[in-house]
């Protein structure tokens, strides 16, 4: 296969298949995974293709959001020092840190406003019960990789609670969600 036909395809997906598309390439790549079609065609697997294109698709996604953040951050530091010589490194590094986060250095300090953890949780939900649409699941993948781990570290405890209790059935939504709005003091 071309490098530019794997393109059209990988554009196809992400930008012009509908929801329902998503579920048959979804469907039909379970059925590949559990035994039905095994193979290759043409000499290539398509299961191993589909795994190598998503690894360099996401090392590349990190890198690109990476530099971008170094060149924020480099920008914002020649803007301080114009607008701001009297401040010293260490207020500039704070102001900095302030304005554009590294990502890796952990939690956010400030917790999220309450309307932000709501719709968190709710997409957090609908993927962790099987009603998330398969678009919205790769539009998350892709703006945030690793976003259900990274939602629920950023749930309060007392939420995660909540959730685990009606994941593993032991209430049911109508209770879950009556303690989550209590939890985030919303009416």
């Amino acid at each position: 296969m071309e490098r530019d036909e794997l393109y059209e395809i990988v554009d196809a997906l992400l930008n012009k298949a509908t929801d329902a598309d998503v579920e048959v390439i979804i469907e039909a790549l379970k059925r590949r995974g559990n035994g039905a079609g095994r193979g290759t065609f043409r000499g290539v697997d398509p299961g191993k293709l589909a795994k190598e294109s998503a690894k360099a698709l996401s090392s590349q996604m990190s890198y690109s959001v990476d530099g971008i953040r170094k060149m924020i951050q480099k920008f914002a530091v020649d803007v301080i020092r114009k607008e701001a010589p009297e401040l010293s490194e260490e207020q500039i590094s704070q102001l900095l840190e302030a304005w554009v986060p590294d990502p890796g250095k952990g939690p956010e300090k400030a917790s999220l406003p309450p309307d932000v953890l709501l719709t968190m949780i709710k997409q957090f939900l609908a993927y962790s019960t099987g009603a998330m649409s398969a678009t919205e699941q790769m539009e998350l993948e892709h703006q945030i990789p690793d976003w259900q781990r990274k939602y629920w570290e950023k749930m309060p405890s007392g939420i995660r609670s909540e959730i685990s209790l009606f994941l593993k059935g032991k209430i049911d939504a109508d209770t879950c969600w009556e303690r989550i709005y209590s939890d985030l003091e919303l009416d």
